[in-house]
């Protein structure tokens, strides 16, 4: 299995323009999985960005990719002393695939916090989780979890014996198998790893994202990142989910949101 750096390379052809290998074995069932997919993307507007480091980026997935070979073409919209604009397309067949604008500028982890708001609930230590496995009740092979080490909270795992919590939650635990440290590109796949918060109401299927927004926080320290989803609404085939992610020291490096699909009935 290829590494989260080997999954994630990209290659320039010329000015702005990436080939790149979707690995298919970062999916969910035959889907590539889209925090994967937005660190590929991020792979290469680093590559393009006169600044380091993502700090807000919105994706929309206009059609899902195959596995095998795609583009990535970016645009530098706006460089500025302190933050730069970047539209990103990932085109494969020559269809777009995904379409996203990043803003990127220079984080520094030791910069002082000036206020935090109420931290969500606890999840049980890493020792107490359940590891995820990679064959959903329904038969859905989850291939990204061969990469992803993912210990979820029990609370939230009730869904898998049948019994449901009743509510959009899903907490856990996220690293790499191959060792791969925290970065902000690891981050657009952390917001994305565990199962989606309609698995709480016992709705199990495939829920496409359709809409990714992640804000980069901080430089996360190495180890266990901490994941927490809540959603607030279904209703008419859509769910919402947000997330907060937290790194070994416990500061807040990542918030995300997206709108995926939800079966209906």
């Amino acid at each position: 299995m290829a590494d989260f750096n080997e999954a994630t390379t990209v290659k320039q052809t010329e000015p702005g323009c990436y080939d790149i290998d979707i690995d298919g074995t970062w999916s969910v069932g035959d889907v590539p999985n889209g925090g994967y997919l937005l660190a590929l993307i991020l792979q290469a507007v680093s590559a393009e960005s006169p600044h380091p480091h993502p700090v807000s980026t919105s994706a929309h997935f206009v059609a899902p990719p195959s596995p095998g070979h795609a583009q990535i073409n970016v645009h530098l919209l706006r460089a500025g002393r302190t933050t730069a604009t970047l539209r990103a397309t990932l085109v494969q067949d020559d269809i777009p695939r995904v379409e996203a604008l990043i803003t990127t500028s220079t984080l520094d982890r030791d910069a002082d916090v000036e206020w935090a708001g109420p931290t969500p609930e606890p999840v049980a230590p890493v020792d107490e989780c359940i590891p995820a496995v990679v064959d959903l009740p329904d038969g859905t092979h989850v291939g990204l979890l061969e990469h992803v080490d993912l210990r979820l909270d029990p609370q939230t795992l009730g869904w898998f014996s049948g019994r449901p919590a009743g509510q959009l939650s899903m907490r856990g635990h996220v690293r790499l198998v191959d060792g791969t440290q925290p970065s902000p590109i690891v981050l657009a796949l952390a917001v994305d790893s565990l199962p989606p918060t309609v698995f709480g109401l016992g709705r199990l299927g495939w829920a496409p994202t359709v809409e990714l927004s992640v804000l980069t926080r901080s430089l996360p320290a190495p180890g266990w990142l901490t994941v927490h989803l809540r959603g607030r609404l279904v209703r008419d085939g859509w769910f919402d989910e947000e997330a907060e992610v937290y790194d070994s020291d416990g500061s807040l490096v990542a918030q995300s949101r997206q709108l995926a699909r939800v079966r209906v009935g």
